[in-house]
């Protein structure tokens, strides 16, 4: 049984957090820093490290940004350490080796190389409510290959272990699996609610159940779409998605970029009633040329998928309103061109309007989520996810294994 952490005594203890800092950067046009672009993945955490605050507890963050090789210092989580005390009202500085001595809360950057020396010590040493925020877990070859030797190291500057970071509990890697099973560990507050809203549309979800599926890879999505078809009424595809069911059933998709066909064909053959295509799309000769709406059947060779079109959002929309369950995972057109965006932002404005009436609405993914900020309509859904793969895979029915180290820890 998965443990909250408000269920222990934390008050003088040392407490691990596990969270999803992995934000957007962008650089400041003044100051020439980076700073963070989209705090919605820090806010997440809030909760629990006010929990942990409040009650005098002594405060380790760890967590990844981006895909570094080795010590990028243009992927340092220092801006989102920033950013945490700002949203805390804390004071953030860097440290190296000692702790200075401050009468106020504070968060203590240790921006050097933890597997070089022990500093657990300083761990220690920090103040009831203080924060030791470590440098990015992913600058060490350890954390991806949940190293034993490297567990033991980030393990020595905690007695507890919090997992918040539902986006990436998918992951067997130092800080989201070895951490769990070498300490004892409770769900952040936040990682409880992810597995409780994403159980609820897999448990006998209210009917009819439709799904809206974007994105890239169909191989990322087969699980899903199994799993889900057993009690989805309808399975909306759009996005690259989609282009890899049109050419399974012998659409000319041009220049567009697709999947696994084997894959598509297998999934038309068991669900072909329940899979929805795009029967209009917009398309261009690049992102950059001049685009237009198209049947389906008119697409040319020279040209490229690039969003759903009009014709396909009236239809989509229709699911949409007579649905009672409602899930979202992946864009339904390149977004990153307001352009090839209109599909996407047109369906979260009827996606968020049926989740906060009569539906029960999740959605996740990075790109989902920008969509729904972008429309500015995620508090009307139920539930929205940090997590893309973690989310799909959860979907899928798996065991997730930082959700399986957290059940070992209290068996």
């Amino acid at each position: 049984m998965i443990k909250p952490i408000t269920s222990v005594k934390v008050s003088g203890r040392r407490v691990i957090v596990r969270v999803g800092f992995d934000v957007p950067l962008k650089k400041n046009i003044h100051t020439e820093k980076l700073e963070v672009a989209d705090d919605a993945r820090i806010r997440d955490a809030l909760q629990t490290i006010r929990h942990l605050i409040r009650e005098g507890a002594k405060v380790v963050i760890v967590s990844h940004l981006n895909r570094p090789e080795g010590w990028q210092m243009d992927k340092s989580l220092w801006p989102a350490a920033e950013k945490l005390g700002e949203l805390l009202g804390m004071k953030t500085v860097k440290v190296s080796d000692e702790l200075p001595d401050y009468n106020v809360p504070h968060i203590y950057f240790l921006d050097t190389d933890i597997t070089q020396k022990d500093y657990s010590d300083l761990s220690k040493k920090i103040k009831p409510s203080d924060i030791l925020f470590l440098e990015n877990i992913r600058f060490y070859a350890g954390e991806e290959n949940n190293d034993e030797q490297f567990v033991k190291t980030l393990a020595s500057f905690g007695e507890i272990f919090v997992n918040e970071a539902f986006s990436m509990s998918h992951r067997m890697e130092a800080s989201t699996y070895g951490l769990a099973l070498k300490l004892k560990s409770y769900a952040g507050i936040s990682f409880l609610k992810e597995i409780s809203s994403l159980s609820k549309v897999l448990r006998n979800p209210e009917k009819p159940l439709v799904i809206l599926m974007g994105g890239a890879k169909i191989s990322d999505k087969v699980g899903t779409i199994h799993n889900l078809a057993q009690h989805a009424s309808y399975i909306l595809v759009g996005g690259e998605l989609a282009n890899s069911f049109l050419k399974a059933r012998g659409f000319n998709i041009g220049l567009s970029k697709f999947d696994n066909l084997a894959v598509a064909k297998e999934l038309e053959r068991n669900y072909k009633e329940k899979i929805i295509l795009p029967v209009d799309v917009v398309v261009a000769k690049s992102p950059n040329d001049q685009a237009e709406a198209l049947p389906v059947s008119k697409v040319r060779s020279n040209q490229m998928i690039l969003d759903i079109g009009p014709e396909t959002i009236r239809q989509f929309a229709t699911y949409l309103k007579s649905a009672k369950t409602l899930i979202w995972n992946g864009p339904l057109g390149l977004i990153e061109y307001p352009k090839f965006s209109f599909g996407s932002r047109s369906l979260a404005y009827v996606f968020a309007s049926q989740a906060r009436g009569k539906a029960y609405g999740v959605a996740g993914g990075g790109e989902t989520v920008e969509v729904l900020d972008q429309a500015k309509v995620s508090e009307f859904l139920d539930h929205v996810s940090t997590g893309g793969g973690a989310m799909l895979e959860f979907l899928a029915g798996k065991k997730l294994p930082a959700i399986k180290a957290l059940e070992i820890s209290h068996a």
